[in-house]
């Protein structure tokens, strides 16, 4: 049977090298986020990250500006909304999406945008007999938006509001779902985004310590640092979780 001393001084040795490793990863995925997050800080990144994924997702210029006045009270704050994180920026545009949706006959621009998948399953719904919702709702909000209304047009809106009221119901909720799909698409790209910057410096950082101590001679030596240098980008921003882990195994020991 093997020694149980010795198996225990290579396991300890094992553990003591994983935790020298996983300290330097753990500093270099630290000196990492840390130099990211002053990048963003500096150069406000999430701002300008914020209003190209908008400005793609709304192109049409009236109803940004419209979007802008009901969210930041004009295009000139627009950097207010753009510098928030994604769940607050999309707070403010759902408030302007529902505003818009009250009163479509105010921010006729805005609604057409945030109503526009209504128009589209009815193009692709062509044996549909019934108004689009978006159409059906914009009518009934600017007729009963009209001052002066007689006395037969008013029980005649009577009778059309459960409809339209229904209309709204599912407007909304399809602008909530447009809404979930942007956020859903932002936060993905950010977060990726995010994500790949890490890797990259922490590749970098890695690269430079290994280069500090080991000149490079040759093509091996390259495809060497290369590898080394991607795979602890890798590893370096859950690093601190093996250092964590290692010790408390360490700790029981």
């Amino acid at each position: 049977m093997p020694d149980t001393t010795t198996a225990a001084y290579v396991i300890d040795r094992i553990v003591a090298n994983t935790l020298t490793y996983s300290l330097l990863l753990a500093a270099i995925g630290t000196l990492s986020m840390a130099f990211i997050e002053l990048v963003k800080g500096v150069t406000g990144l999430r701002r300008y990250f914020h209003r190209r994924e908008f400005n793609r997702w709304m192109q049409d210029p009236a109803s940004r500006k419209e979007t802008m006045i009901l969210t930041t009270g004009g295009v000139r704050y627009e950097n207010v909304l753009f510098e928030q994180p994604i769940e607050r920026m999309l707070g403010q545009i759902q408030a302007a999406a529902n505003l818009s949706l009250e009163f479509p006959d105010r921010y006729p621009n805005a609604y057409a945008f945030f109503a526009k998948e209504d128009l589209e399953v009815k193009k692709m719904q062509t044996a549909a007999r019934h108004r689009p919702d978006s159409e059906l709702w914009a009518d009934f909000a600017e007729r009963t938006a009209r001052a002066g209304v007689t006395a037969k047009a008013g029980a005649r809106l009577e009778e059309e509001s459960r409809a339209a009221q229904q209309a709204r119901v599912r407007l909304g909720n399809l602008i909530a779902r447009r809404l979930d799909a942007f956020q859903n698409r932002t936060q993905y790209l950010w977060a990726r985004g995010n994500q790949l910057a890490a890797v990259s410096t922490a590749a970098l950082l890695t690269a430079y310590v290994l280069t500090r101590n080991k000149d490079i001679t040759g093509l091996e030596d390259f495809i060497a640092l290369l590898c080394l240098s991607l795979l602890a980008g890798m590893v370096a921003p859950i690093a601190k979780d093996v250092v964590s882990a290692i010790s408390g195994i360490r700790t029981r020991a």
